[in-house]
């Protein structure tokens, strides 16, 4: 693997070579393990196909060799283990705006995602409300929304065609 680019190949089942990225490289339970993505034809991340295996350093040129299938339920569980710690580390605060409901009481939201569309030329947020419960017993709100120099939401507007509408939903349950 060369350093520099964090890219290796390795076999599929099927015989294919596979192009990935390395994620990140840990040691536990005297192994050393990589957690890489599956790179597409372009060369570009599949977000769904995040893997793991175990590896060999080359003491001579610092690459990864010998790699291997990860191959214990007990293994993968300290894996899921290890990046849902490092998950924890690095998140971010979320991003919570004001929304002034019909009735004209202000509501603290949290932001849930923000878009785009070419097609409509607009910028689309999801937010729910900002309480203890869950986000999946939250009920999620769309609007369109004009950022400040900072990226963050400046404005809310209201989302103006079926159209538009439908294309939210899409993006909704595609989430």
């Amino acid at each position: 693997m060369n350093e520099e680019t964090q890219k290796f190949t390795i076999v599929g089942k099927d015989g294919m070579e596979q192009y990935c990225r390395v994620v990140l490289t840990f040691d536990a339970e005297e192994k050393s393990y990589v957690l890489f993505s599956i790179l597409d034809e372009h060369g570009e991340e599949i977000p769904e196909d995040l893997s793991a295996m175990t590896f060999d350093y080359d003491d001579n040129t610092g690459e990864m060799i010998n790699l291997q299938a990860v191959e214990t339920d007990l293994e993968w569980e300290m894996i899921n283990e290890v990046v849902l710690a490092l998950l924890d580390e690095f998140e971010e605060e979320p991003q919570l705006i004001t929304v002034t409901g019909e009735d004209g009481r202000d509501q603290v939201c949290e932001v849930i995602h923000t878009f785009s569309s070419e097609q409509f030329s607009k910028s689309y947020v999801l937010y729910v409300p900002a309480t203890d419960e869950p986000i999946e017993e939250r009920e999620i709100f769309a609007a369109q929304y004009i950022a400040g120099t900072n990226g963050h939401i400046e404005e809310l507007l209201p989302i103006e065609s079926d159209e538009e509408w439908e294309f939210v939903e899409e993006v909704v349950n595609t989430l």
